[in-house]
């Protein structure tokens, strides 16, 4: 992203891996666009933005696409409902995911929306629960993030991250529900 306002960012590059509800990858190779920008539309970035983006090639990527918002949102739509065509069954995953979402509910990016469930499935909100509930060896044994900040990087990493919280769950026993007794408080 240009920025992290919605209003008046826009989204640079977008990666999307649909996974089952055990985090496998339906396709590994997933989706990936990056999004057509003006210089003009780029020269409003934040410093951070100009250095990160800049380092990591996306700067550059973004002035050489010959793909639009409009295209990369249709065509990412067209990819998810090819693996999920059932309106409100898939949901939006990743770290601090309202961010994604806020971005997402902007035109022409909001058909995506409208097709996804309305629940959030945040992996930074696992790692806080780790964090604040778990021992620090727990937190500390989480796969490690190259903080590239590229898209496809951080769909990945939170993928890797969300299945390691998914096997401390199953670790505790919680991953079979038939045998979950509930604890009174």
């Amino acid at each position: 992203m240009t920025g992290l306002n919605p209003a008046k960012d826009t989204i640079m590059s977008i990666s999307c891996i649909i996974t089952t509800a055990d985090l496998h990858p339906l396709d590994p190779e997933g989706f990936d666009a990056v999004i057509f920008h003006t210089p003009e539309q780029l020269s409003k970035m934040s410093e951070w933005c100009v250095k990160t983006h800049g380092e990591s090639g996306l700067t550059q990527e973004c002035l050489t696409s010959s793909i639009g918002a409009e295209t990369a949102a249709n065509r990412l739509l067209a990819y998810i409902k090819h693996y999920v065509p059932e309106p409100g069954r898939a949901l939006l995953a990743g770290n601090s995911i309202h961010a994604d979402r806020a971005f997402l509910a902007v035109p022409p990016w909001n058909v995506i929306l409208e097709h996804l469930h309305y629940r959030l499935f945040d992996v930074s909100a696992m790692k806080e629960m780790v964090r604040r509930w778990a021992s620090e060896s727990v937190l500390m044994a989480a796969p490690r993030k190259e903080l590239r900040h590229t898209a496809r990087a951080d769909v990945l990493e939170s993928i890797q991250e969300a299945q390691y919280y998914k096997y401390l769950i199953e670790r505790m026993g919680l991953g079979i529900l038939g045998e979950f007794q509930a604890v009174p408080l």
